[in-house]
């Protein structure tokens, strides 16, 4: 049995779990570093998986501690990079929640660390494994699409104001949404179009979730509670979506943009048109992507299931519907899981740190041509 240490046990750790569960996985989790700890446990008591799991509030403590198999990092966004790194130089096979960095400085550190050691990491990519991506790459590598000319992806993201309510609207600790949506739609991209980007053309706005509210205001004390729109009060109970915080969408301190688009310019002369909306509610959501060649065309939505694919020659449609079995993410998080249990057993992943790291790359480069307003190389 392979023991396992938590650095960070939010939700994302917590649904992987239940992936980890569904494998019936051969590992006990050994540790868990995370600053709620005494709000935590409680909760996992009688949880075979946590029998015997010993909790600390610091996770220097905890690598410092334990004999472990492996390392699960699951912490705010900013500290990834800082903790891969420790886990990296001990040896130890890494679960690395995605975005792999959020700054260039981090980038080059944990590009650094990671030579010659990117295949013990297991990034969380759900996307990639998912079954509809997984359908999309078979697609394009049987040849039927020709050569690719444009890949034309959208994320249009009905929970937007998760991103406005709780701490994922300070860009200091996410990096921003290139680094928090894009990461996962320009990763899945490249891996089923096999394409490599080499420079990026970006802008983004902030039309909607913006305002004049005092800084630091939270729904719960302002008058307008029960009536704003994007109240958690109103986002929860009348909307009945998830509630994540509860800070002023309107407030002058409310972080991330909320349009933005990209044009990714690729190796091979094709091109990756890119945008995100964080303004849209309920059946306007769609996330996905048309894939364009010489003979054919494919494209799907993440949110229908549905793939369509466009036969040039023969003047033909056909569709594909993709159920979604297998947990979330089209079975993507239960792929995420096995890859890890392989790689604790030896195995080589299929969602590596050299993903990791050209998704971040990207986003990266997507969000220093916003700022700058020129064309930006991708430095790998």
């Amino acid at each position: 049995m392979k023991r396992i240490g938590f650095i960070g046990y939010g939700l994302r750790s917590e649904t992987m779990m239940k992936s980890f569960r569904s494998l019936e996985a051969d590992i006990t989790v050994a540790a868990v570093a995370d600053p709620r700890h005494a709000e935590i446990a409680p909760g996992l008591a009688g949880d075979p998986y946590f029998a015997h799991t010993r909790w600390y509030a610091d996770a220097d403590e905890l690598l410092a501690g334990e004999a472990l198999d492996g390392v699960f990092i699951g912490t705010r966004c900013s500290l990834h990079t800082p903790y891969a790194c420790r886990v990296l130089d001990m040896g130890l096979p890494l679960f690395l929640e995605k975005p792999v960095c959020i700054t260039r400085p981090q980038y080059e550190q944990l590009r650094r660390a990671a030579a010659g050691k990117e295949k013990q990491v297991v990034v969380s990519f759900p996307l990639r494994l998912s079954s509809i991506t997984l359908e999309m790459k078979r697609i394009v590598d049987s040849g039927v699409l020709g050569r690719l000319t444009m890949v034309q992806a959208v994320n249009n993201v009905p929970y937007g104001s998760v991103y406005y309510h709780s701490w994922y609207r300070d860009p200091r600790l996410t990096g921003g949404l290139f680094l928090q949506k894009t990461t996962h739609d320009i990763d899945y991209i490249c891996h089923a179009a096999g394409l490599t980007p080499k420079r990026v053309f970006a802008h983004t706005e902030k039309l909607y979730y913006k305002g004049d509210r005092p800084a630091g205001l939270h729904c719960p004390d302002c008058p307008d509670y029960r009536t704003c729109v994007e109240s958690s009060y109103v986002v929860g109970k009348l909307r009945g979506e998830d509630v994540q915080g509860d800070c002023c969408c309107f407030a002058v301190d409310t972080g991330n943009e909320d349009v933005a688009s990209a044009m990714f310019l690729c190796e091979s002369g094709a091109i990756i048109s890119y945008n995100q909306n964080f303004t849209v509610k309920r059946t306007a959501a769609r996330r996905g992507c048309r894939i364009i060649g010489t003979k054919g065309s494919a494209e799907f939505d993440f949110y229908t299931g549905v793939i369509r694919h466009d036969d040039y020659a023969f003047d033909q449609t056909a569709t594909i519907q993709i159920r979604p079995t297998g947990g979330n993410h089209f079975g993507g998080d239960r792929r995420l899981a096995q890859d890890f249990m392989n790689l604790l057993a030896g195995g080589t992943p299929s969602s590596d740190l050299l993903g990791g790291l050209r998704s971040a790359a990207c986003c990266l480069a997507a969000k220093r041509s916003a700022e700058t307003g020129c064309l930006t190389e991708i430095l790998l």
